[in-house]
């Protein structure tokens, strides 16, 4: 049975995945907040890119039809054996990216069964990564409350789940992991959007894939990593590919991208996603 959220639950989501590594304190009063300096701004880094904000986009913009989540979910989600995956410093983090992506699509497509497999993949996974069981499990919780029905309790697991991972994964600050599994997820969630908007293509859903500043935010994470890691096959392809797709995806705020370009998005995400996985 397809379940209709209301745009104010789905706005909700949003919010729950986009900010779950902030404090749950109460603000401070007004009066008390200083002015405003922003020359004494500080960069607190990028966070893991989900595609949940496009799905509320795409929800919003097409109304003249229902959106295949389910059929997306099919054609694009990965099927793997967490087992044969061996290389924690570069594979392991980029597959488990991929696989949070795919858990984000699980529940958009309302799929307690293959939202199991995801978490379980995630955890499989983030256990070779040395994330602490505890932290891990998040992913049994998600898995039983999909079951459930509780699919805002899941939105919720699965995004505290992700801030876990990546604190883990950051706690070294030399550990290029958490750079791996931030593109990782970006590229599928590109595979997903860019699916989406061909299928339901007009030049408004187009625009939902502008975000120049994200992919140059990933540009200068991946030109950090080291040296080693860079001469991986999977590292260099992403590297020699996010400039075309940062050419692409580089419009004006009301611009249209036409749709051979999001289909190229797609070819190159996919492309990307497909050496992450060895094949």
């Amino acid at each position: 049975m397809s379940i209709k959220l209301s745009t104010s639950f789905r706005i909700a989501l949003v919010a729950l995945l986009a900010g779950v590594s902030q404090a749950q304190t109460p603000p401070p009063k007004v009066a008390d907040n200083p002015a405003i300096d922003p020359t004494k701004a500080i960069d607190k880094g990028l966070a893991m890119p989900t595609p949940l904000d496009k799905f509320l986009a795409l929800t919003l913009l097409v109304q003249t039809k229902e959106i295949d989540w389910s059929g997306t979910f099919t054609a694009i989600a990965v099927d793997i054996d967490p087992d044969q995956f061996t290389d924690v410093e570069v594979q392991i983090p980029q597959v488990l990216g991929i696989r949070i992506a795919d858990g984000v699509m699980a529940v958009q497509a309302k799929d307690a069964e293959m939202l199991g497999k995801a978490a379980s993949d995630i955890e499989k996974l983030a256990a070779k990564l040395k994330v602490p069981d505890g932290d891990l499990a998040r992913a049994r919780k998600a898995r039983s409350m999909a079951n459930e029905g509780k699919w805002l309790d899941v939105f919720r697991e699965l995004g505290f789940l992700q801030q876990d991972i990546m604190q883990k994964l950051e706690q070294n600050p030399k550990d290029p992991g958490s750079t791996l599994l931030m593109v990782g997820g970006w590229l599928q969630g590109s595979r997903y959007t860019s699916r989406l908007i061909i299928d339901n293509y007009s030049d408004a859903s187009s625009n939902i894939l502008r975000e120049p500043l994200l992919v140059d935010a990933l540009m200068k994470k991946m030109a950090d990593l080291p040296e080693a890691i860079k001469k991986a096959p999977s590292v260099a392809k992403i590297a020699a590919d996010l400039p075309k797709m940062r050419k692409i995806v580089d419009v004006k705020i009301d611009q249209a991208i036409k749709k051979e370009a999001v289909e190229e998005v797609s070819s190159l995400s996919t492309s990307c996603v497909k050496t992450m996985l060895g094949e």
